[in-house]
């Protein structure tokens, strides 16, 4: 397999929050969130070609294959979702599988801020 950077040109950093946990006193206390930079393929995807839930505001829509399997979860996936950071811009991982059993192929949506 070539994992040349010409292959994956592109850099992107996965935010992971650890499962959170109940302290001494009862509190909440959320996970730890680490921060890993991948080398990535980053493509465009057609915003009008998303099946999304009426009134989701969408800004971008991208695909991006990480030479690394299992490197994004999607919500579906586990009780919560990696972020991922391009080119200064966050988005939620909405899905993720496997692809050629040696890499990830993940759909990523920049949503509006309200």
């Amino acid at each position: 397999m070539n994992l040349s950077p010409r292959r994956f040109p592109d850099t992107i950093t996965r935010r992971r929050q650890a499962p959170g946990r109940r302290n001494n006193f009862g509190e909440w206390e959320s996970g730890a969130t680490t921060e890993t930079t991948l080398r990535a393929s980053v493509q465009p995807l057609q915003i009008e070609d998303s099946d999304l839930p009426e009134g989701t505001d969408v800004l971008d829509r991208v695909k991006v294959y990480v030479p690394i399997p299992d490197a994004l979860v999607a919500a579906f996936d586990s009780a919560q979702a990696d972020e991922v950071l391009l080119d200064g811009r966050t988005y939620d991982v909405v899905e993720s599988r496997s692809w050629r059993r040696s890499h990830t192929r993940a759909t990523l949506l920049r949503k509006q801020t309200q």
